[in-house]
């Protein structure tokens, strides 16, 4: 069985990710797992209720088999989590974000981006004021954007955009290969299922200013990522992590070998 895990924060902004989590579950079949990083004993009481949810869309308030964890190891809240996390080896992780950038981005580093970064499973992320691709309970997964820097990148993105299709159970849709920059769309034959089609774009300009404009036309995006790798990247994020600042749908992040 596929486990979905949501990362909780206990704060009103859980909603839409944790509807994201449980619409998933529900389509797919999966587990849903919430972990939160506490010591409060009442902690396990104030996170969300898949049932709750559930019930408010007018489905079965069993439909997807769900738990709540609250784990506690270590003095860092992000830590904690991650250490459960890695401890649930879940399919994926979904989690919310604010929208920082720069230094206040820096001394306020998201939890999410530490997940992304350092979970092995892929990663989707819900901006916190974002358009998400589920409402009322009903997904609607129609258009997902896959960056293609390299070929490499095409081949990871398309992928992952697969099992998201999959997982959501989307009948029909466009993928949009996308390159920003120079040259032509790298990468081969998607291989979608019946009802998805292809579609190649180039463009110019920032990556994440192109992705953030084109993030309002699409409905999901799919990033693979090879992390933090200059100090440049330390102070300003990885590509991906500046996408999830700029970006007006969920990202992504899944990790490049």
């Amino acid at each position: 069985m596929v486990t979905i895990a949501h990362a909780a924060a206990l704060t009103e902004e859980d909603a839409l990710p944790f509807a994201h989590s449980v619409a998933l579950a529900r389509s797919s079949g999966a587990e849903l797992v919430a972990v939160h990083a506490s010591n409060d004993p009442s902690a396990e009481s104030r996170m969300l209720d898949a049932k709750a949810v559930l019930e408010g869309w007018g489905e079965n308030a069993d439909a997807v088999p769900y738990r709540k964890l609250v784990h506690s190891c270590c003095d860092d809240p992000v830590d904690t989590t991650l250490d459960a996390l890695r401890g649930l080896t879940p399919d994926l992780v979904v989690a919310g974000t604010h929208q920082r950038e720069g230094i206040v981005r820096l001394v306020l580093d998201s939890r999410a981006e530490a997940i992304a970064q350092n979970v092995a499973a892929p990663t989707l992320i819900v901006p916190i004021g974002a358009r998400g691709f589920v409402a009322g309970g009903q997904l609607r997964l129609r258009r997902i954007l896959v960056p293609a820097g390299d070929a490499a990148a095409a081949e990871a993105g398309c992928k992952a955009a697969r099992w998201m299709i999959d997982l959501s159970k989307s009948p029909e849709g466009e993928l949009i290969l996308m390159h920003v920059g120079q040259g032509e769309v790298p990468g081969g034959d998607p291989n979608l299922p019946e009802g998805w089609s292809c579609s190649r774009e180039s463009a110019s300009g920032k990556l994440e200013e192109v992705l953030g404009e084109a993030s309002q036309r699409v409905d999901l995006i799919v990033m693979a990522t090879r992390g933090r790798d200059s100090v440049h990247d330390a102070i300003v994020g990885s590509h991906t992590e500046r996408v999830f600042h700029r970006a007006d749908c969920p990202v992504l992040s899944v990790h490049l070998a």
